[in-house]
């Protein structure tokens, strides 16, 4: 997962709102979000590559979601742990999130840079491992977002995915076929505005799109969280390849409130 923008406890009718771009090499294999047949409890997509995931719900009412972390002094050795692992043992975890995602610290190392976001009936909960020194932050009400920086780090596509999401939430007729136009902004950054990752200049400039459109790498799922005050939880997975759309799919879900009440 590459983009991911929160709303949280900015709409009296929908509490937690969630949109989340996953940017991706179109031959990795993956299959879409789904109850997986090994622990049905989980609800996500899977990479078919390692097993793991991008992001998650479980019938527990917990959600987790990840993107990577991009910066010129990344390491660049194989690592041992897959990142989707940690969504995966985030939503079978038997351990409240605070003290899940501190015990990450113990083997953060064993993963690339990563930057998690869960959320369960006690609260919204971040952590990484390549400037927290693990330890985890708990989210008050607000607008949030991640892209492959730190949380809230105002790239470009961050602030503008922000400043849309901010708007849309104030809106007293919400729903899910709104949310689906958000993220989804082709625009290019100015070279002046770029971050320096360690990447080319070709592949900054492609990377600084909403949503990311290259021959052989894009945007390949967008997912939206739709939270009712209910606990009314509406998901929709949207897919993508190099031509376009593929599929969307959808689910209802009754849960407690992300966040509690």
């Amino acid at each position: 997962m590459c983009l991911i923008i929160i709303s949280y406890r900015q709409n009296p009718h929908y509490p937690f709102i969630l949109i989340a771009n996953r940017d991706e090499f179109y031959p990795r294999p993956s299959s879409a979000m789904h109850y997986w047949h090994d622990y049905p409890q989980i609800l996500a997509g899977r990479d078919l590559e390692r097993m793991g995931s991008w992001l998650g719900i479980n019938g527990n009412g917990q959600l987790c979601a990840l993107t990577n972390y991009r910066s010129a002094n990344s390491r660049r050795e194989p690592f041992p742990m897959s990142r989707g692992e940690l969504v995966k043992n985030a939503l079978l975890t038997d351990h409240a999130y605070p003290e899940f995602m501190a015990q990450l610290a113990t083997s953060e190392q064993h993963y690339a840079g990563f930057n998690l976001i869960c959320a369960d009936s006690s609260g919204l909960y971040y952590t990484d491992n390549h400037h927290s020194g693990g330890t985890v932050e708990t989210l008050e009400g607000g607008i949030y977002g991640l892209c492959n920086a730190s949380l809230n780090t105002p790239w470009p596509k961050l602030s503008s995915a922000k400043r849309q999401l901010s708007q849309l939430s104030q809106s007293s007729d919400l729903g899910i076929e709104q949310l689906k136009n958000l993220l989804s902004d082709t625009t290019i950054a100015e070279d002046i505005e770029l971050p320096d990752t360690g990447i080319s200049i070709q592949w900054e400039r492609a990377l600084s799109a909403q949503f990311i459109q290259m021959e052989q790498y894009g945007t390949r799922a967008k997912t939206l969280v739709l939270q009712h005050r209910s606990g009314k939880t509406q998901v929709c997975e949207i897919r993508y390849d190099q031509s376009g759309f593929i599929e969307e799919n959808n689910f209802t879900l009754q849960l407690p409130l992300f966040g509690g009440p």
